[in-house]
């Protein structure tokens, strides 16, 4: 039987839109849209909701006598009727009968009855839900800057869930909830993990009903049927309290608050919670409250990530203050700079502060403050830009390493913040920018020749790929070098045969490393237990390759982690369904790899995995080897031609000019 995609059903979802395009804004049809899918998607699989057969589909599609807008309405009602906890003002605001003509509710009756909803006719159990979340992606990007308030981009999620890594078991808390695409992840994280998602415990709130309303339904779609998402004031009015009127406390928070809001301390309930003082009230700049909020809802042990936009780290006053209690505390583990233009709606600069409870901080990381300057890891977009899994991946790593990398990562004592009067700007610490140039060597520029102190500095990136200093340059003195005597371009068109042994000799092992993973791979086929496999596979692709030293660990877990996002999908198949399972999936997208040979499935599944695998890999070297023939002919373009030399030219152009002028009779 052929399963529909998640890709089919996002085309299927984007179709129902183009009906209603047009004649109401983004919101409205999300709404609309929300609550056909919902309707369709229960009816179909029995068991997620209650369904009173006035909300069946059968009886949908079966009206006979009344305005199809009428009817929608009937099932909508008596299904949130028969599910009050789960469903309660969820679609409040819809009513067919209103938003509809009568031909646009037929259209959506008839299409959506065209779409199969049942857990087996679906690829995945999350193919609805993930299908969804994709729409609202859409809709915060027609939305503009309202699409900021309800939609954080889904690779910021990802990042944010990877840093404080939620167990089984634990308590997950948003108090900024938007559309709940933060506890969904939470929960996508841990099934990943081998445990099971559904077993965390989801708390979320949001002031806007609609996005609350959003946030319930996104969550149910994926499967996460016991939560908790309020809607209110979460900084005057926080409602998830305990019976003794404690606020409660969370393993995991995790959250993306809207950036430089009001608030008002006389509204404010709890306001324990502002253990560190009060940010100025008339300046929009309740971010550090939020912060705060934050901080009081962690247990003692607990870990929380949230967004801030970058006037957090150094605005002065009262912030100040708020900012060294914070660090004084310990309560800071990590500042991580994402640069601008991420977040939909606006191109200020973001940050993520990962913070810890009171008792959570490890002993070797006390007193210290970790930051990241991770700007040049944003790949640029042509209207936001973007995290991608390589990015991902390497923030995460250095994070969990607590390493320190020149230009991109410090780990900071508490001192040293206190030197700079606990102003926590990033660039503080680290420097992003390209490292300078080394000033031009007076000498070299007038008399010839190339610096060795210049070549020396970086000719170890040469030797990784076999190539010698003499490959390169011939003995001045034993300060200078030389180009060799047919010119530096000549001999930069020569490093890629230099380097294409070593080149083979890479890609040989990398291919040596994909034949034995491949056992791994094919003896977990169809066990549900591939997923679990990542992190070893990465970790013994590193091991292989990284003694090289062509590739670096983070580029090399980098290419790794685009690669398997790339193929979750097949992965998962395969993890599932077995090798047959991802054959289907070609078939039904017509995405077949070419050149695959007529063999059994595990074969052609294999080839077609390893080689994108290897392909993308010799892409990044073929990209290290050109930044190589880049930096040599950068010592070209500074020392190729000295003044000594241009004098030298210049008086053989006038010396010939004089020749030519004889020879027309001229003296």
């Amino acid at each position: 039987m052929t399963l529909y995609t998640v890709s089919q059903l996002e085309k299927d979802l984007f179709a129902a839109a183009d009906i209603l395009r047009g004649r109401m804004d983004a919101s409205q049809y999300r709404e609309v849209l929300s609550a056909m899918l919902l309707l369709k998607r229960v009816s179909d699989q029995p068991g997620i909701l209650q369904v009173p057969d006035r909300a069946r589909w059968s009886q949908i599609v079966g009206y006979v006598g009344k305005a199809p807008g009428r009817v929608l309405n009937e099932a909508l009602w008596e299904l949130e009727k028969s599910n009050p906890e789960t469903l309660k003002g969820v679609f409040e605001a819809v009513d067919f009968d209103v938003r509809l003509s009568r031909g646009e509710a037929k259209s959506l009756i008839d299409h959506f009855d065209r779409i199969p909803l049942a857990n087996d006719d679906l690829d995945f159990g999350d193919t609805v839900g993930r299908a969804y979340d994709y729409l609202l992606g859409a809709f915060a990007d027609s939305a503009g800057k309202r699409g900021g308030e309800f939609f954080t981009p889904r690779s910021v999620v990802q990042l944010m869930v990877r840093l404080v890594r939620p167990r089984e078991g634990q308590s997950v808390y948003d108090p900024f909830a938007g559309s709940g695409g933060m506890l969904v992840q939470a929960g996508q994280y841990v099934d990943e993990q081998g445990g099971e998602g559904s077993d965390l415990a989801l708390f979320g709130q949001e002031k806007n009903a609609a996005t609350c309303a959003t946030a319930r339904l996104n969550l149910l779609l994926h499967g996460f049927t016991d939560c908790s998402v309020l809607c209110g004031d979460t900084l005057s009015d926080p409602l998830h309290s305990l019976e003794d009127g404690y606020l409660r406390r969370f393993d995991r928070v995790l959250t993306n608050p809207p950036f430089s809001m009001n608030y008002s301390e006389k509204e404010m309930k709890h306001t324990e919670r502002m253990k560190y003082g009060w940010a100025p009230e008339q300046g929009k700049k309740a971010d550090l409250m939020n912060v705060q909020h934050v901080l009081a809802t962690l247990r003692p042990d607990g870990i929380g990530a949230v967004v801030t936009p970058h006037g957090v780290l150094f605005r002065g006053g009262a912030e100040k203050q708020i900012r060294q209690g914070i660090v004084e505390d310990g309560r800071l583990e990590a500042v991580i700079g994402i640069g601008p233009n991420v977040f939909h709606g606006t191109a200020i600069p973001a940050c993520i502060l990962v913070l810890r409870g009171a008792d959570a901080t490890a002993a070797d990381q006390r007193g210290q403050v970790l930051f990241i300057n991770a700007e040049r890891e944003v790949v640029t977009g042509r209207s936001q830009n973007r995290l991608e899994p390589q990015n991902v991946e390497k923030i995460v790593g250095v994070f969990r390493e607590w390493a320190d990398i020149p230009g991109f990562s410090r780990v900071v004592p508490q001192a040293k913040i206190a030197d700079n009067d606990f102003n926590l700007n990033i660039g503080l610490y680290v420097d992003a920018g390209p490292p300078a140039e080394p000033p031009l060597d007076v000498r070299a520029a007038l008399f010839g020749g190339v610096p060795r102190r210049e070549v020396e500095d970086k000719i170890k990136k040469f030797q990784v790929f076999g190539i010698g200093l003499t490959d390169l340059f011939e003995t001045r003195d034993l300060t200078y070098l030389d180009f060799p005597s047919d010119g530096y371009e000549a001999t930069a068109a020569r490093i890629p045969a230099f380097a294409a042994a070593r080149e083979r000799d890479f890609i040989d092992r990398c291919h040596s490393w994909w034949w034995g993973a491949e056992s791994r791979i094919a003896e977990l086929a169809g066990t549900h237990r591939l997923l679990m496999l990542r992190s070893r596979l990465m970790s013994s692709f590193c091991e292989e390759l990284l003694p090289t030293e062509i590739l670096d660990r983070y580029q090399l877990t980098g290419v790794f982690a685009a690669w398997w996002a790339d193929r979750r999908d097949d992965l998962r198949a395969l993890d599932l369904q077995g090798f047959p399972g991802v054959i289907e999936r070609w078939a039904v997208s017509g995405s077949r790899p070419p050149h695959l040979p007529a063999s059994t499935a595990g074969p052609r599944v294999l080839i077609s995995f390893g080689h994108d695998l290897s392909s993308r890999v010799e892409k990044l070297v073929a990209s290290e080897r050109q930044g190589l023939v880049d930096l040599y002919r950068s010592w070209g373009d500074r020392y190729g031609n000295s003044f000594t030399d241009l004098e030298r030219q210049s008086e053989a152009a006038a010396e010939r000019l004089r020749a030519r002028l004889r020879e027309l009779g001229y003296t």
